[in-house]
């Protein structure tokens, strides 16, 4: 009886800590159950996004764009180019193994003819810009793959063909749609005098196509086709923008509306997490500025004015600004 009693008046006397305790338990699942429902839909989405990737049409203007050979060529005539029997790109069977046991798995992989001009290419949808690795070095590594896995029992270098890879970025933060194009120069040195040539296409080529939220009309057509695809938020102007590049089926406008609903709660979220970062980038902009007026105001080394400077700072800021000061 003593005890409950006890326990009626530490409810009592600790409602409020009792209540917070109770909401932080309430965020906590709702939070779980949202970052859940992110997911479910960013599968959905990718899932939808690799198929058109898939799409002949689509391809062609990620090739007129990233294959500087193919800029001048009818999109028709480049769709053409691409071997294949349908109009979608089979995906990639199988992976690309390496001695050591390690494999890369692309999405996509298919052959481009143009009379006597051979080539091979590979798309690649990336959801987002990687924190865990560096994308450069993924993306220089399918390409090597892929000229590697050309070899047989025996080597004949005159029968690779050049590899283009494509990579397709769907970061949600991307504001600006961007293409980068990666081109290969020769440094030729005879005594003190140094040339280079005009940058060139290689064995190893490297397109890469990032989707900004927001279209420019002096955008390349693969980028405002992407962002009409992937970047939806108003269905019934994607379907008429989509329209002058040949999307034009009934099948194209489902696959539209779907990639619209998918697509809005993800650009929104996206465009949080871009104020988030920039409400960090500026937390640590302000602080760096900071210990470095007073280190020279005071004449004290850099690190005792971090010290003095510092407090306020999450561990990942702190981290970024020692950084910055260059102390370790």
């Amino acid at each position: 009886m003593d005890s409950f009693f006890e326990n009626k008046l530490f409810l009592r006397k600790n409602v409020p800590f009792v209540l917070s305790l109770s909401y932080i338990i309430d965020m906590k699942e709702k939070n779980k159950k949202e970052r859940k429902s992110l997911r479910r839909q960013q599968r959905a989405y990718d899932r939808m996004a690799k198929q058109w990737l898939r799409d002949t049409r689509l391809l062609s203007y990620l090739i007129k764009d990233g294959v500087p050979r193919m800029a001048s060529d009818p999109i028709e005539a480049i769709r053409g180019y691409i071997e294949t029997d349908t109009d979608q790109i089979p995906y990639a069977s199988g992976e690309i193994a390496f001695s050591s046991g390690a494999y890369v798995e692309p999405d996509l992989l298919f052959g481009m003819k143009k009379k006597s001009w051979q080539a091979y290419g590979n798309a690649d949808f990336q959801k987002d810009m990687p924190k865990a690795y560096d994308l450069e070095s993924r993306k220089n590594l399918y390409v090597a793959a892929i000229v590697c896995n050309q070899v047989g029992k025996k080597v004949d270098y005159n029968a690779l063909r050049s590899v283009y890879s494509m990579w397709v970025v769907n970061d949600f933060r991307i504001k600006k749609s961007e293409l980068e194009i990666k081109k290969e120069w020769i440094e030729k040195t005879e005594g003190s005098q140094v040339t280079r040539n005009e940058p060139k296409e290689g064995m190893m080529n490297l397109a890469t196509f990032k989707i900004g939220n927001e279209i420019r009309e002096d955008d390349k057509d693969s980028l405002k086709v992407l962002h009409y695809l992937f970047k939806c938020e108003e269905e019934k102007k994607a379907n008429e923008k989509l329209r002058a590049y040949g999307f034009t089926m009934e099948e194209d406008q489902r696959r539209v509306r779907k990639m619209c609903n998918l697509s809005q709660g993800l650009i929104e979220k996206g465009r949080e997490e871009g104020r988030n970062e920039g409400r960090k980038e500026g937390a640590v902009k302000a602080s760096v500025d900071a210990i470095r007026r007073f280190s020279k105001k005071f004449n004290i080394p850099i690190e005792e004015a971090y010290q003095t400077q510092a407090e306020g700072l999450t561990r990942q800021q702190a981290r970024i600004v020692r950084s910055r000061l260059n102390l370790k």
